[in-house]
């Protein structure tokens, strides 16, 4: 019935008029709607339109007839793909436990879909290898997997929903406990992944939240970290821990305390011994966004913690911004992993425009004309910019959707670095943090040249975690 209701023009009498009418005159459903009770009110009314379905000398027929009426009078309402598949799964009769699927379908038609549900498909599924998923729709996906000829029709079905049950984008929404028990007695149809398996990245969050006015020069900050894992192949993560320390501290302090901090806490230090690749995050407020993080020293060997791992920072106030859109964000972020010819072409990817306080205002139009732009370079570093060109580059990230900016710690030209960097042979522009990693063993130490020092920050639209907010007294996420 959800279903039903969950198609806008439902709501008006005439249109479920105007339905039962073409039902009506469908050979499959035959004067039917002389058998349905009209009600001005849209639920009692579908829910006598379902009755009478169900009453009909041939259900399946009269359910077909409804399907094809909204077919012809709703073609452009996303709703009809959710019955769509309803309609198919009941024509797999006893070949997949429909009763229970109906109810799971009911709970997920009522949630807001992730943006790439294709992300939690698992891999080399017969029958999906030639399908072009990635732009497809939950439903869509759903009725693909329904529709499979398999020996095994239920297994890639239960694993994808099980990947979708574990995205946070999901779960925040809703417990969806009729989709729990339905894994939970389907669970040996496809078992369980490890919690760290092969193909995952380990990211780690260190979050910095200010304390006290910035101006004043005695700005403190507090340290929470969180920590997950994602595919390499990128989409959705999923939160493994997280610690918060009860000690503020300034910036200063932060250099010296901030990496002991890390690895004082026990489960974030074994979750580190990973075999699989790891990335640092650190998200910092615009005020410090090229603070120096890759220079706090970890463990007994005093290395800055830049070397061990590609460390990478985020702006606090573009993650934390509900408001902000996705789509250029995240299509802007899928041309990083457009394959170049060499290093020396992938890397002049980066654009590097002059910014002052007349071209700044042109920036967003700028930005406009080149869609496939992903990394954004900047001649000045980004805390030494006026503060109207400043604003423009945060316009650049906002609205423009730019997820990458890189700069050196000092002005001027960035040729060298981009010389430097080039002699990593990167085949694309998604490989720029483990790049600028390497170049940090190059030329680091624990107290580097300014002139060597770079600052990568690195927005993954998948990896915004909006929970992180609810973790801090006074603040509302």
């Amino acid at each position: 019935m959800e279903i039903l209701l969950g198609f806008r023009t439902m709501l008006q009498l005439t249109f479920r008029q105007d339905v039962l009418a073409t039902m009506g005159a469908s050979a499959k459903a035959r004067g039917i709607q002389g058998d349905i009770r009209e009600d001005y009110t849209p639920r009692p009314h579908v829910r006598e339109i379902l009755r009478a379905i169900r009453a009909f000398r041939d259900p399946w027929a009269a359910l077909d007839a409804l399907a094809e009426a909204l077919e012809e009078l709703a073609r452009n309402d996303g709703a009809r793909d959710w019955l769509e598949l309803t309609r198919r799964l009941l024509n797999r009769g006893d070949e997949l436990p429909s009763g229970e699927l109906l109810t799971v379908i009911g709970e997920l038609h009522a949630i807001t879909a992730p943006a790439r549900p294709a992300h939690h498909l698992p891999e080399d599924i017969p029958g999906l290898r030639e399908r072009d998923t990635a732009s497809m729709t939950l439903p869509a996906i759903l009725d693909l997997l329904v529709n499979r000829i398999d020996d095994d029709p239920l297994g890639p079905l239960v694993a994808f929903l099980r990947s979708l049950g574990d995205n946070p984008e999901v779960t925040r929404q809703h417990p969806l406990p009729a989709l729990r028990r339905f894994l939970a007695a389907h669970a040996d149809r496809a078992p369980a992944a490890a919690a760290a398996v092969p193909g995952e990245r380990l990211i780690v969050q260190v979050r910095l939240d200010e304390e006290g006015p910035v101006h004043t020069g005695d700005t403190r900050y507090r340290l929470h970290v969180s920590y997950y894992r994602q595919p390499l192949t990128g989409g959705p993560f999923r939160r493994v821990g997280s610690h918060q320390d009860d000690q503020a501290f300034t910036r200063s302090e932060l250099l010296r305390a901030g990496g002991a901090r890390l690895v004082a806490w026990k489960e974030l230090n074994l979750a580190l011994r990973t075999p699989d690749p790891v990335r640092i995050e650190f998200l910092l407020p615009r005020s410090i966004l090229g603070y120096t993080a890759e220079l706090w020293s970890t463990g007994v060997t005093r290395r800055p913690l830049g070397e061990f791992h590609p460390v990478v920072v985020r702006q606090l106030e573009r993650y934390c911004e509900p408001h902000l859109g996705l789509a250029l964000w995240r299509q802007r972020w899928a041309n990083l992993q457009t394959h170049g010819a060499d290093s020396n072409e992938v890397l002049k990817r980066i654009e590097w425009p002059s910014l002052d306080r007349t071209s700044a205002r042109g920036l967003l139009s700028w930005l406009a004309g080149r869609r496939s732009l992903a990394c954004l370079g900047l001649t000045v570093p980004y805390e030494q910019l006026d503060p109207e060109v400043q604003y423009a580059v945060d316009n650049a990230m906002y609205y423009g959707g730019i997820p990458v900016l890189i700069w050196r710690r000092v002005s001027g030209d960035p040729d060298p670095l981009v010389a430097a960097l080039s002699e990593h042979k990167s085949t694309r522009l998604a490989e720029l943090p483990d790049v600028v990693h390497q170049y940090r063993q190059e030329v680091g130490g624990p107290d580097p040249d300014p002139e060597h020092t770079v600052t990568l920050l690195w927005d993954d639209p998948d990896c915004v975690d909006p929970d992180q907010d609810y973790s801090f007294p006074g603040i509302v996420g």
